[in-house]
Parts: C-alpha cells; structure tokens; sequence
C-alpha cells in the first residue's frame, strides 16, 4: 500500500462529513485511518457509519489522549509505504492526492514532501504558503530559505512511513508540530517542495491558534529553542526572539534562549545590547501604548 492517511477526530461532528468526502473521492486505493480520540459528541458514531459505507476506511476508537496520541495510534495502526494527516475540520484540496502520488512515483527519493496549502481557507484572509518547486538534501537549507519554520504544519506534508520509526509526537503538548517535524526533517536524505495545491485550512474559531495562552506560545518556543543554536540565520533568529517577547507579553515570564548566532537586525541588535529582560519591558510597553 502506498498510502495511508490519518485523521484525528474529536468534536469536529459538523465539519467531520465534508472533511471524509473530500479524502474518499480521490483515495484510490489509500487507506483511511480514522481515530475517534474519546470525543463526547456524535463523531464515534459517525465515524462507524463512513467505515460501514467504504471498505478503506478503518475506524479505531480510543479514551482521549489529545492530537498527538490520536496521530500516534495512526501512525501504529497505518500499513502505506507513505503517511499522510488531516485534520478533521479540514479538507484536501481537489485531485490533490492522484497529483501527489504521481510527484512521489516520479521522486522516490523524496523522504518529506511538502505540499501548498490555503490557510483560512474560505476568509478574506485566505492567503497560499508560498512554496515552489524544489528539493533540498540538506534540511537547514530547507529550514531558511523556505523559511520552514513558519509553516511547521503536520497537514500539508507527506513523509516515509520510517520516519517515525523512531519518533511520535509528544504527548501533553500544544503546538506539537513544532517539536515533531524537525527531528523528522533531521532523517531526511531529501525534502521535496512543491506547488500542488494539496490542503484548505479552515478558521476555527476553537482551535489553539486563536486560543493560545502563554503555556502554549512557551511550548511553541520550547520547540524553536532545540533548534535555534543549529542554524545560523538572522530572520530565523528574529522569528524566534518575537516568539519570546510574546512568551513575556502573555505571562510576565523572561524565557530563556540559546545564545543567538546572527545579529544583523534592529532587534536582535537590541536583544545583544540591552538584554532579553529590558526588551522585553520596553515591548510590552510599546505594546500597551499603541
């Protein structure tokens, strides 16, 4: 089998439907994994009637455990020589996977291959990642010049079913992709690019990137800070060091960062000069005062 595609499931009853329909009308002969992840709702049930209509659909119904122990269990129970992950309040994109499929038979080399998506899919903000057609053998170079690290999405990628063999994501966490997909990219011997469009990313209104407390932005730069003192880039550093202001601006808290390797912006210019703690102050006064 060539793929697999898992979908966690969990209080999505009203998109659950559209999100299957638009896997199944271009599957082919992909298996899909959906794990009902102890959703209180009517998902288990509607999960149990899509498996009853389309023998590729294999149901797995578990006490909850988060996103990252729904994706997990996929993983464990997935059978395709490649993996995919849909969110279930998300569709692919029309004929996206007979094109991928094809991408992938024409460059078996390809360990990860990333895929254009639409975010806020369906808005006057809806906006295309701005990916091309290319491929990189080595993942840093991946990293910056695609500047990766704004797009750490677990939905828009395919991976080698052995990339995992060694790796999950983390359980108890929030922004989860962000400590997952560069150890992934650490295995890879070549990442693909390209500009199939394959994912449409839907506004939810209760979905953690509108809801994010300051636990989960230090957890999304917890993930940036394993590796920060691996690349050395300037606008990758400042990514980072804006992640940190907003860690102090929500919580009160100086984080703790690796030592920064580029200084070659204003603000890191600052970081060096005055110290994360002062600019943090000086940002969060900035801040109330605009």
């Amino acid at each position: 089998m060539l793929l697999s595609i898992i979908i966690p499931v969990y209080r999505t009853a009203d998109t659950l439907d559209r999100c299957i329909e638009s896997v199944l009308a271009q599957a082919g002969n992909s298996e899909i994994i959906l794990v009902d992840d102890g959703s209180p709702d009517v998902c288990p049930q509607l999960c149990d009637e899509w498996a009853g209509r389309d023998s590729r659909i294999c149901v797995i119904h578990q006490a909850n455990q988060g996103l990252s122990g729904a994706r997990n269990t996929g993983i464990e129970r997935s059978r395709g020589q490649y993996l995919a992950f849909i969110d279930s309040d998300d569709t692919m994109a029309p004929t996206a996977l007979p094109k991928l499929m094809e991408l992938l038979k024409a460059h078996p080399e390809y360990d990860l291959t990333e895929f254009q998506a639409t975010i806020h899919y369906g808005t006057a903000r809806a906006h295309t990642l701005p990916l091309t057609d290319g491929a990189y053998t080595d993942w840093r170079q991946y990293w910056t010049a695609t500047r990766g690290y704004t797009h750490t999405y677990a939905w828009n990628k395919l991976y080698r079913r052995t990339l995992f063999d060694h790796i999950r994501f983390p359980l108890g966490h929030t922004f989860e992709d962000v400590l997952t997909i560069p150890s992934l990219l650490q295995q890879c011997h070549v990442i693909g690019t390209t500009t199939i469009m394959g994912y449409h990313y839907y506004d939810n209104p209760n979905g953690i990137t509108h809801q994010a407390s300051g636990h989960d932005l230090a957890n999304l730069l917890e993930g940036h800070c394993h590796i920060l003192p691996l690349v050395s880039n300037a606008d990758y550093c400042a990514h980072v060091l804006n992640i940190a202001l907003d860690v102090h601006h929500a919580t009160g808290r100086v984080p703790q960062l690796p030592q920064m390797p580029y200084w070659q912006t204003p603000k890191l210019l600052a970081h060096r000069l005055l110290g994360l703690k002062l600019l943090c102050k000086i940002h969060l006064w900035i801040t109330r005062h605009h």
